[in-house]
Formats: C-alpha cells, sequence, structure tokens
C-alpha cells in the first residue's frame, strides 16, 4: 500500500512539473527562474504530492479487523496541571465515567499551580486510586516524569488536565495498544474541539481537528508511524517510557518523545475511535502562540532524535519525518505568494493566482471528503455525535486558514533555530 502511494503521488507530481512549465516560464517573465521554480514547487507541486500520497493511502487501506482482547489491562493515568482550576474537575469527571473493566490509577501532578488547582484537589472526595503530587514549577515534562516514578502498572495514559474523555476512549485506545504487535509502544487518541461553538476562531479549529489533524493521524497510523502520541491524550507502554527516561524538558515534549521511539525502531499507531475533547485557543493571538510552540517542538524534533543516522528507524517513518522538513519552505512560499496573488489581481493580472494555481484545490476537496466519510463511520461505530460545523468557517479553513497560521509557524521554525529562551 505504502509503494504504491508513493508511486501514484510520484506520477502526479511528474505530470504537474509538465503542467506548469508555461506557468514557470510566465513568472520568470518578472521575476528570476529560481524565484518561480520555489513559488510553483512549494505552493503548487509540493502540497499536490502531499495530498495525492494522502489520498491514496487512505483509500487503498483495507478495513481492520475489530481487536480482540481477552482481558481488561490495569492502566495508569497521568495528568499534569498547571493552572487548570476551571478544567480539571471535568476531566476527571470523565475519567470516572470510563467503560472499562480494568482498573484506573489516576496520578495528578500539580506543577506549581497559582490559581488555586491544587486546593481544589484537594476539596474534591477523590477515590482511593487518585493520587495528588505537588511539585514545584518546572514545566510539563518534569511534571510528567514525577508522575512516571508512581506507575506500577504495565500500561500508562496521559491527558491535559483539560481534555474530557469519551466513555469509550479508554476501552478503544488500550484495545488497539494491546492488540497490536510487541514493536508497538505507543498509541495517540483521537482529539476533537471541546470548545467548537465559542466563535469563529474555534470554528475553524473544529475543522482542523476533524479533517487536518484527523486525517494525517489515520494514514500515518496505517504505516505504524504516528509522528506525534500527543500529550493531550495518548497511551504507552509504561517499561519504554522508562527505558528511554520519559520525555524531555523542551517545548515539544511530545513530538521529541514520539520520534525518540521510532529511532529505536519501536512502531506507534492511531486509535481513531478512541476520543478526546480538548479545549483550544479561543483568541488569534493564543491559536498564534500554539501554532509557534508546535512548530518549534518539530525543529526540536530534529534536533534531539538521531533521524539521519538511527539504523533502526522504520523507512515508512523516515520518509514522514523527512516530509516535515518541506513544512517550512511551503509556509514561506505561502507568505510570499498570496500577498503577491492578491497584488497582481487588483490589477488583472492572473499570474500567481490562475487557474493552475488552483488546480491543488480540489484534489484537497477530494481529500476532505474521503476524510470526512471515514470521520463520520467512525463516529457512527461509538455512536457519537458531535456539533454542526460552520460553512463559512470551512471556506476559510480551506482558502487561507494555512496562509493565516504561516507566519507564526516561520517565528517557531526561527526560534528553535536560533536558541531563543524557551517558556511553557
Amino acid at each position: 500500500m505504502f509503494s504504491i502511494a508513493i508511486i501514484v503521488a510520484l506520477f502526479y507530481f511528474i505530470f504537474s512539473i509538465f503542467l506548469n512549465t508555461n506557468w514557470i516560464n510566465d513568472i520568470t517573465c518578472y521575476f528570476s527562474y529560481p524565484f518561480a521554480f520555489y513559488i510553483v514547487l512549494f505552493i503548487a507541486l509540493i502540497p499536490g504530492f502531499i495530498y495525492m500520497f494522502t489520498l491514496m493511502s487512505l483509500l487503498l487501506h483495507k478495513k481492520e479487523k475489530k481487536p480482540c482482547v481477552k482481558k481488561d489491562e490495569d492502566v495508569t493515568i497521568l495528568i499534569p496541571v498547571y493552572n487548570a482550576k476551571k478544567t480539571i474537575q471535568e476531566t476527571l469527571e470523565s475519567i470516572k465515567k470510563q467503560k472499562y473493566r480494568g482498573k484506573i490509577y489516576t496520578i495528578i501532578i500539580d506543577d506549581g499551580s497559582t490559581d488555586g488547582s491544587l486546593e481544589l484537589l484537594h476539596s474534591l472526595d477523590l477515590d482511593k486510586t487518585v493520587k495528588v503530587i505537588e511539585s514545584c514549577h518546572k514545566g510539563k515534562s518534569y511534571a510528567l516524569n514525577e508522575g512516571l516514578k508512581c506507575v506500577r502498572t504495565k500500561y500508562t495514559i496521559t491527558v491535559d488536565s483539560d481534555t474530557v474523555l469519551h466513555p469509550l476512549a479508554v476501552k478503544k485506545i488500550m484495545d488497539k495498544l494491546v492488540s497490536s504487535n510487541q514493536k508497538t509502544v505507543a498509541t495517540a487518541g483521537c482529539l476533537f474541539v471541546k470548545n467548537d461553538q465559542k466563535n469563529f476562531i474555534t470554528k475553524l479549529q473544529q475543522w482542523d481537528y476533524t479533517l487536518g489533524i484527523f486525517g494525517v493521524k489515520l494514514y500515518q497510523g496505517f504505516y505504524q508511524s504516528t509522528l506525534v502520541a500527543q500529550g493531550a491524550f495518548s497511551a504507552y507502554k509504561t517499561k519504554y517510557l522508562k527505558q528511554i527516561g520519559g520525555w524531555q524538558q523542551c517545548v515539544g515534549e511530545d513530538i521529541v518523545l514520539t520520534w525518540e521511539l521510532l529511532s529505536r525502531g519501536y512502531e506507534v499507531n492511531f486509535a481513531k475511535n478512541a476520543i478526546g475533547f480538548t479545549e483550544v485557543p479561543e483568541t488569534f493571538r493564543q491559536l498564534g502562540r500554539q501554532r509557534t510552540r508546535w512548530a518549534r517542538g518539530m525543529i526540536e524534533a530534529f534536533k534531539k532524535v538521531k533521524v539521519v543516522t538511527s539504523l533502526k528507524l522504520g523507512w515508512k517513518s523516515r520518509f514522514l519525518m523527512y516530509c516535515n522538513i518541506l513544512f517550512p519552505f511551503v509556509d514561506l512560499a505561502l507568505l510570499i505568494f498570496v500577498p503577491l496573488g492578491i497584488l497582481f489581481l487588483l490589477f488583472g493580472n492572473q499570474l500567481f493566482m490562475g487557474w493552475l494555481t488552483l488546480l491543488v484545490i480540489p484534489l484537497g476537496l477530494i481529500l476532505c471528503w474521503v476524510i470526512e466519510v471515514k470521520r463520520k463511520n467512525m463516529l457512527r461505530e461509538i455512536e457519537c455525535e458531535l456539533e454542526t460545523r460552520s460553512a463559512l468557517a470551512f471556506i476559510f479553513y480551506v482558502l487561507l486558514y494555512a496562509f493565516v497560521l504561516a507566519p507564526y509557524c516561520l517565528i517557531g521554525y526561527l526560534s528553535e533555530l536560533f536558541n531563543v529562551k524557551k517558556k511553557w
């Protein structure tokens, strides 16, 4: 399946080069050839290649058999808390409602909260299976590692303090991990937006989580190469977490940990029907800061994990990691291309926004439709319904979302490259 998807995507890429030859020549009349090639390559050709590869991966994948798990294993949930007084109680309530026969132990690590989170936790009538650890404010990685020291079960789940789990979330993510092959040491859960109806910014992210993030994790999981087992909701085999020393002290601790596991020859998959609902930024400024942090985390992963020299890293995982190298160039091209395109259009010139430019959009829409079908089928299986999504937000998401976030991503890339001071 992987090989066929690559071959089809390459044929599409080559066909696009021939199709866009005249467009490159037209841009060269105004600018230099390297500039013209850069624009076409990272605006049309590379995104088209990635879209086609993703689409073929989704279409060629055979339906998986339902996991056969005879016994629900005991598991420990780690919840790092920092100023989460408004959300932590709802998170704990969702854990209580889990339809899971194994024992669920919960370790809450307060990372020096100043909003009364710790006092709230002490005031709650917590079960004996729940433990609260107090810690000074040293960051999320430190808090998780403090909790990991107390884990005595074979399996560990991480949940953010603003994540609410679907009643079947623990069951589904554990079934996926336990029934996978021995090389699989982590499983990423599926996250959707909890505060999706708050405003237009959250409605945009609702589309991002249901089409972008879900779609990416879905096809990466097919290849046992999910690149981010996100801290907000993921499951791990405890032995291997401790083997690599837990989470490193960095901005993107979850992506660095995932890549470290992959680089040692292990596999990471995705439980599409293990759903958690997370709070997303409600202002554009907060969203920009989040995406800056995510982009920085990707560069951290390349710096901290021996991707190039690792002999145990699977070739599928290696290919997917190398694709990430292209993202900074795509983001930079977006910043150059969109303003120039709008400027030229004002003068009646379709040099940057002609029909050839938009060929990648129909392919993207087809991909969105395929992902949407798979998402709906998955939700139907676990009898889960999500809020109706905004059509206007979808149009903005398809046409402008990537461009709007591009500068924040570039700031994240550059911040890590130049070792700007980190904050959590």
